[in-house]
């Protein structure tokens, strides 16, 4: 009964979004700064976002699963991910409010299809005030 079981529980697992498998996710981060965050016209420049907090959520979690910090050049990867669904954050200055509002997160939602793969997650802007 046993062997039974196991064959069983064996053959009717499904691995979910996460950690364990050989694929990779990567992509940058920018960050414009304005003088007036809530005005686009009031952009200075666009800079890479260095040491920026990235955040991934695996699948339909609540998260965050995990974090990295972008390197200078504001780039960033997660490693050694599982095929499925995932979330990327980044915090930005809320560019719809008026003074003193919190951050909102910037998402971006990617799909690894296979083991082995590498993800482009692509540019993520965020605004901040010069």
């Amino acid at each position: 009964m046993v062997g039974v079981w196991v064959a069983f529980a064996a053959g009717g697992c499904q691995e979910l979004p996460g950690e364990g498998g050989t694929a990779r996710i990567e992509g940058s981060v920018e960050i414009e700064r304005r003088v007036v965050v809530t005005n686009p016209a009031s952009a200075v420049d666009v800079v890479p976002g260095a040491d920026v907090d990235v955040f991934i959520t695996y699948g339909d979690r609540v998260g965050p699963d995990d974090r990295v910090w972008t390197n200078p050049e504001g780039r960033f990867a997660f490693e050694g991910l599982r095929p499925g669904t995932y979330t990327l954050y980044v915090y930005s200055a809320d560019t719809v409010g008026g003074t003193a509002q919190p951050d909102v997160a910037v998402k971006r939602t990617v799909e690894i299809e296979r083991q082995g793969a590498e993800v482009d997650a692509g540019v993520i802007r965020v605004v901040d005030a010069w």
